[in-house]
Order: structure tokens, then C-alpha cells, then sequence
């Protein structure tokens, strides 16, 4: 009788760490889904200076709890607010958007990108989007010079036109700070409006270039309109791309992104040495063609901690002008792998 009281004790055993395996399994299997029933929110037409706000509903449909990592705005206008940083399964949370038009004029559209753990849909895009009434806008908004190699003159335009029927404020005079920004205020040809011609001076110095400018109009509602201005001046050197992302990633895994650096200059071009963030990534420096382009092969580390990686990797050349290269380096890494 013993021995089968023993038996049956082993049996008891065994079946319950088969249901704790199981239940261990499927606990493993699970994973949070994100849903969001109205992504895209048009708040109509509204006057300049109006702080738009709107709360975003965000669900889990998973069978397991969906955490809210990171919530970025497509640019300094926007900011999400989160409700909670963890939405339990069949639940809800939401992120409330707040615009600010203060700076913004005619048909405008801002997002913000959403990072959860969901492994299907790990970025999600918030939008909002309508008309800033106000009585002259300026396009485009901000002004992007592009890429402008270095000795180049760069001319860009801005128009300015009536934003409401019926009104005659115009741009008066334009304030800038920059002395490598040249402007020159002209009538808009074959229409009614204004615009200002905009160029660069051609000896500015290398990297990027973030400034504003002011219009300075007769309209009593809006006085000024600031226009934000970047771009970047290159030399004999390209990093292309100029920042290297792996985007999001999972623990144990190793992508690789590859960067190139192209030499535009006559003279030849040596790299002299590469100093990457040797606990984040792993390097390696091939010859594409001796002295004018150069491979640079970036591999992401698989013992990586779960969180944001925002780092730089420095290439150092022995161009006179261009001797040191700092090209930033940005991951997110989670715990887990992604189902299917």
C-alpha cells in the first residue's frame, strides 16, 4: 500500500509541475496589443494662439499588460501626457495631446509617436490636424535649407499671403540675428501677398544651422510671425546616413547598420580612427575605393540592458578642415521577443 501511496505522490507531482509548466508557457506566450479606435483627431478651424487639446484612448487587447515607454512629439509644439505608464489587460489609458498654434498658421498637421511593448506595433502615430485661422501665412513653415555644401550659395523662398478675406496687413520688415541669412523683402509675382527671399552666405562654417526669423507685420492680431530655419553645411566629407538608428529592437538580438563616408574633395581622404561605444556596439572599416569612400558596419550588442540608447560614434579623418566626425547613435531595447 505504501508503494502505491508513493506512486500516486509522484503522480500528484508530476502532474502539477506539468500544469505549472503549462501555466509558466502560457504566461510566456502572452503579449500586450495596442489599440487606438481614433489615432487621428481634426480639431477644424481655430485662431491663431489657440491651445488645442485632445485625449487619445488607448486600449490593450493583449493578454498581457501593455507598458507605455516613451511618447515623443514630431516637433516642440506638441507634448503628450500620459494617464498611467502601464495599461493592465482589457483595460485602457490615454495620452492627452496639447498643441500650441501660437507659431503656426494655415493647414497644419502634428503627430506624436506613441513607444509600447507591444511586439506587433511597437510605434504608434497620434495626429492632429486642422486650420490655424490667422491673417497672413507664411509657407513654408518651417524653412528647410536642405543639405548646402559649403562655398555653395543657397537661395530659398518664403510666401506670404492673406489668411482670411479681406485683409491687408503685410509684412513690414524682417528681423534676423544671423549674418550668414540674407533677406530680401519682394511682392509676391501674379498674386496678392509677399514673399521674402532667403540666402545663405557660402563661407558659413560647417555643421548645422538652427535660427528663426521674425516678420514684422501691420496686422494687429498677429503682429510677428517667427519662422524657424534649419539645415546643415557640409564640406568634402559625407556621413551618409548622418545619424545611425536601430530603432527598436529586442534583447539577444544583433542588427546591423552600415554608414559611408564619402570623400567629394580632390584630395585624398584617410581614416585615421574610429571610436565607437565599444559596450553598445561592435565596428568594422572596410575600403570602398582607396582615399574617396570608406564603409563603416555597425553591429548592436545582444547583452544590451532594456531602455533608450542615445550615444555617438566619432570618425576621425586626416582632412585639415573635417578632422573629427561625431555622427549620433540611437536604439531602444526590450526585454522579450516578439511573437510570429
Amino acid at each position: 500500500m505504501r508503494g502505491a501511496g508513493q506512486s500516486r505522490g509522484v503522480y500528484l507531482r508530476v502532474l502539477s509541475s506539468a500544469a505549472l509548466g503549462l501555466a509558466v508557457a502560457a504566461w510566456a506566450a502572452g503579449a500586450p496589443r495596442l489599440v487606438v479606435p481614433a489615432p487621428t483627431h481634426d480639431f477644424g478651424s481655430v485662431e491663431r494662439g489657440t491651445v488645442v487639446e485632445q485625449a487619445f484612448r488607448l486600449e490593450n487587447a493583449g493578454d498581457a499588460p501593455l507598458r507605455i515607454e516613451n511618447v515623443k512629439g514630431s516637433c516642440g509644439c506638441t507634448v503628450g501626457l500620459v494617464s498611467g505608464h502601464e495599461v493592465p489587460v482589457g483595460g485602457a489609458g490615454t495620452v492627452t495631446v496639447r498643441l500650441d498654434t501660437g507659431r503656426l498658421s494655415g493647414r497644419v498637421t502634428r503627430t506624436v509617436t506613441v513607444y509600447t511593448n507591444d511586439p506587433a506595433t511597437p510605434a504608434s502615430q497620434l495626429t492632429l490636424r486642422g486650420e490655424v485661422i490667422t491673417d497672413l501665412v507664411a509657407s513654408p513653415m518651417p524653412l528647410y535649407l536642405g543639405r548646402v555644401r559649403q562655398g555653395t550659395a543657397a537661395r530659398r523662398e518664403i510666401t506670404v499671403v492673406p489668411g482670411r478675406p479681406g485683409t491687408t496687413a503685410r509684412v513690414t520688415w524682417v528681423e534676423n540675428t544671423n549674418p550668414a541669412l540674407h533677406t530680401a523683402l519682394e511682392p509676391l509675382p501674379g498674386a496678392a501677398g509677399q514673399r521674402v527671399v532667403v540666402t545663405l552666405d557660402p563661407h558659413l562654417p560647417l555643421g548645422r544651422l538652427n535660427d528663426q526669423l521674425v516678420l514684422h507685420t501691420t496686422s494687429a492680431r498677429t503682429p510677428d510671425l517667427t519662422v524657424p530655419v534649419f539645415g546643415s553645411v557640409e564640406g568634402d566629407v559625407v556621413v551618409l546616413p548622418p545619424q545611425i538608428t536601430f530603432g527598436v529592437t529586442h534583447r539577444g538580438d544583433t542588427p546591423e547598420r552600415q554608414v559611408h563616408i564619402r570623400n567629394r574633395g580632390v584630395r585624398p581622404l584617410r581614416i585615421t580612427g574610429v571610436n565607437a561605444p565599444s559596450d553598445v556596439v561592435r565596428y568594422q572599416l572596410d575600403t570602398v575605393e582607396d582615399g574617396r569612400e570608406y564603409l563603416l558596419t555597425l553591429t548592436l550588442r545582444d547583452g544590451l540592458p532594456a531602455g533608450t540608447v542615445e550615444r555617438t560614434v566619432d570618425i576621425f579623418t586626416d582632412h585639415p578642415d573635417e578632422g573629427h566626425l561625431a555622427v549620433p547613435l540611437y536604439a531602444i531595447v526590450r526585454d522579450g521577443k516578439p511573437r510570429g
